[in-house]
């Protein structure tokens, strides 16, 4: 695998009470509401209950002895959030990068190998493998859903492997046949220093044939501004804007109940993404504190990404027990790309022969701005392509009767995933570069380097690397989950979940920068079992306290080759004769215990937890510094501890306050390393990354304004500054670069306020309030060069939002 040089017409739901604002718990629909009266404030209604299937079964999410966040549309409109990661600043323990779709909860997380959390929509894991570079997860958008669920801990047993750190969930609304409902919600809005934003989208569903048949369809459209310009070397703007994106999505479901007791629910979901370009900027141009942002690439990077996802469900319910069948078929497509121009150069500029200019000088090829002016006019961009096709079926059986003396639910779990990844650097202009800065044609030059008696393939002017995988993944598993209810307040549960995961691929790489052609395949399997217990007492109706084991597990796979010719001075580095050809699995242990509370005549509402967590044979990338190829390894031990509390109160009438708050510690308990003792990854107590703290603070207060209802709210959120990861540690000898520094402690302040009229909800909102640009990311273009570019969040964004809810 290529390692990149561097490293790296509606709007708001109908809400009607204030306690919509906490995170888990949710207000009754705005129909059932009762209108507050206009002569004072009204009165906070009871804290509703969001009803999850984090256990598989219907379960009040205070009843449920996991850690668990559950957001419906209702609370995400409020909160204004339309993507995961406006859902992780306001969930503990979850933290995403925007960047790379990368999700971490409790601080487990990797861009190597298999993913480490699951991703699912209603029943369909949809999460993707690191199979070459740049392999991201799709981004589902946020409209119409029936709730978000975010499952903190691994959830192995029931959600199989890549839930090592914990599951999210999409829940789609299922189509009604009783009664008709609908969902519409339209926003403008403007971005500082940027353009405008808009969005439109509507859902619709009830009875066809009252009892018999019904159907729910949706569409949605969103515009996002850029706020980034296209430069020239001297800063002049070329192009205003251009890290806009778009995303559609279309969905539709039938469920059909030919008997009183059984429903067919066939659905479909497209979704199409297009972020036209990404959102770093060159650190020499801009100046984020005047809104200035410049990026001198002449590259766009593109990153169009589609899905389709057609699924079946099958549910017949009996007397005693329930069955229910899941079948999908999840394909998708992704272009992405890193900025391959300014990798090239990087690279280029650390070969030897380099002609000197007329000066007699060999200036350097990137400078703090970007592409030195003195150099031809180059562009090689990189093109990542990225392919999944996943089927999926899953039949399980489960008791209906929660007052039964045993609960339970079993199943068995079958998944044939195929997935591609091709990397090319397109290189049109390879020869003439090389023409001028080593007086002959790149295909010459590597073949003079690799001191190779044969001729390189003809290089075609297009592609001077590509690098081509394509895997089958199979997995069948069988699982089971049993709770002995040994008193009305004393339960214990014992699951497991017992695999088979076969994984092979076929791989080859070409083109000069590879030395020439290689080709190889390989295979993996592994059966492993992962076992839970959990105990739970449930004190009273309003307070809950629970202990849990848990194991999770991601599958071993095997590495495209590494040309020895290429990297043979890397591998004497690291006292090894090579890459190895495949990796193992991975696999965490964690225990927690937590505590749900209702407290004041039910007016405050605390979900708490604390857990540890040990991490065993992680797999992880390990950067060959000197050929820029990176392979993937097991290395190293680490452990996550920490906590998570989440609270929601009314201490007044009319107002709502809300807390989220996570604290991780996760890092290294084993040197991760080879036997030479310059070959350290990663030193025992390095840091995994990510920030140790964030906390979300939220209060609304709700009040009657000209004969309707008024409200307004504040969100404020805290991340602590990000820890040194391995890659930042000057112990780790074979990856330090001294240019990458920790992310800032970030402050996020939004606003929102607004009147309900009827079942509309009209209001104002201003996201990014203090126009912070905290610096999110930063990556180095080549360690020896002067060339930053940098990522942070989108500007101070005031906006528009109207929605409908029937």
């Amino acid at each position: 695998m290529r390692g990149f040089w561097a490293s790296g017409g509606l709007l708001l739901a109908a809400l009607p009470a204030p306690s919509i604002a906490q995170a888990t718990t949710a207000a009754p629909p705005a129909a059932s509401a009762t209108p507050p009266p206009k002569a004072g404030p009204p009165e906070p209604a009871p804290f509703g209950e969001i009803v999850v299937t984090a256990t598989r079964t219907e379960q009040s999410i205070s009843k449920v002895p996991i850690s668990i966040s559950a957001f419906n549309q209702q609370a995400l409109d409020l909160k204004g959030a339309k993507t995961l990661a406006d859902v992780a600043r306001f969930t503990p323990g979850l933290q995403f990068d925007n960047g790379s779709n990368q999700i971490a909860i409790r601080g487990i997380s990797s861009n190597a190998g298999a993913g480490t959390t699951g991703i699912y929509i209603d029943d369909t894991p949809i999460q993707i493998r690191n199979l070459g570079f740049d392999s991201d997860d799709t981004l589902p958008a946020i409209f119409d859903l029936d709730r978000v669920e975010v499952l903190r801990g691994p959830q192995g047993t029931l959600f199989g492997a890549g839930s090592e750190g914990g599951t999210v969930r999409y829940i789609t609304p299922q189509p009604g046949l009783d009664q008709y409902t609908s969902y519409s919600r339209a926003e403008v809005s403007s971005t500082a220093h940027g353009g405008m934003s808009w969005e439109v989208g509507s859902a619709i569903g009830g009875p066809i044939v009252d009892d018999k048949l019904g159907f729910r369809i949706s569409a949605y459209h969103r515009h996002d501004s850029g706020w980034i310009d296209k430069t020239d070397y001297d800063g002049n703007v070329l192009d205003k804007n251009t890290n806009y994106a778009n995303v559609t999505v279309i969905r539709g479901a039938l469920t059909w109940a030919p008997a009183e007791n059984f429903k067919i629910t066939p659905s479909v979901q497209y979704q199409q993404r297009l972020t036209a370009d990404d959102d770093f900027y060159v650190e020499g141009q801009s100046d984020p504190g005047r809104g200035v942002f410049k990026d001198s690439s002449p590259e766009y990077r593109r990153n169009p990404d589609h899905f389709v996802l057609p699924a079946l469900k099958l549910d017949w319910k009996a007397d005693a027990f329930e069955v229910v069948s899941n079948s999908s078929y999840f394909k998708r497509r992704n272009v992405s790309g890193y900025d391959g121009t300014v990798y090239d150069l990087s690279y280029y500029q650390t070969l030897d022969g380099r002609l000197p200019d007329a000066n007699g000088d060999t200036p350097p090829l990137l400078t703090a701005k970007g592409i030195d002016p003195s150099v031809d006019y180059y562009l090689s961009p990189s093109v990542v392509t990225n392919k999944q096709r996943i089927f999926t079926q899953e039949v399980r059986i489960q008791s209906t009767n929660p007052g039964a003396p045993i609960t339970w639910v079993a199943g068995i779990f079958y998944q044939d995933q195929h997935q591609l990844s091709r990397e090319e650097l397109v290189d049109p202009k390879g020869n003439q570069l090389f023409e001028q800065l080593f007086g002959m044609s790149l295909e010459d030059y590597f073949g003079a380097a690799a001191d190779n008696d044969g001729p390189l393939p003809l290089y075609d002017g297009r592609d001077s690397y590509i690098n081509q995988s394509k895997s089958r993944e199979k997995q069948i598993a069988g699982f089971a989950d049993v709770t002995w209810h040994i008193t009305p307040t004393l339960s214990v549960t014992g699951g497991g979940r017992f695999e088979k995961v076969t994984y092979s691929f076929v791989n080859f790489a070409d083109g000069p920068q590879n030395y020439g052609r290689t080709d190889a395949s390989g295979h993996t399997s592994s059966t492993p079992f992962l076992p839970k217990a959990n105990i739970s007492w449930q004190i009273d109706r309003d307070d809950l306290l629970y202990g849990t084991y848990s194991r999770g597990f991601r599958p071993g796979g095997a590495n495209a080759p590494v040309p020895y010719d290429a990297c043979s001075d890397d591998f004497d580095g690291l006292g090894i004769k090579g890459a190895p050809s495949s990796y193992k699995s991975d696999t965490v242990d964690s225990f927690e215990v937590g505590t749900k509370n209702k407290l004041f005549d039910r007016k405050l509402s605390i979900e708490a937890s604390a857990f540890t967590i040990q991490w065993k044979g992680i797999q992880q990338f390990v950067t060959l510094p000197e050929c820029a190829i990176m392979y993937i390894d097991n290395l190293g031990k680490a452990r996550a501890r920490g906590f998570d509390i989440q609270l929601t109160g009314s201490p007044l009438p009319g107002v709502t306050l809300d807390m989220a708050m996570g604290y991780t510690d996760s890092r290294y308990t084993k040197t991760a390393q080879y036997e030479s003792p310059t070959s350290i990854l990663a030193v025992k107590g390095d840091s995994l990354g990510g920030a140790p703290w964030t906390v979300s603070l939220g209060a609304q207060y709700d009040f009657p304004a000209f004969g309707e209802r008024g409200y307004a709210r504040v969100d404020y959120q805290y991340a602590s500054r990000s820890k040194r990861t391995k890659e930042m540690d000057p112990n780790a000898i074979a990856s330090y670069d001294p240019g990458i520094v920790s992310s800032d402690a970030t402050h996020f302040v939004g606003l929102r306020a607004g009147a309900l009229v009827g079942g509309m909800n009209i209001s104002l909102f201003v996201d990014n309030l203090l126009d912070s640009a905290p610096l999110l990311d930063r990556t180095h273009q080549g360690i020896d060069t002067l060339l930053y570019t940098d990522r942070t969040w989108r500007p101070r964004t005031v906006g528009l939002t109207a929605s409908y809810r029937m």
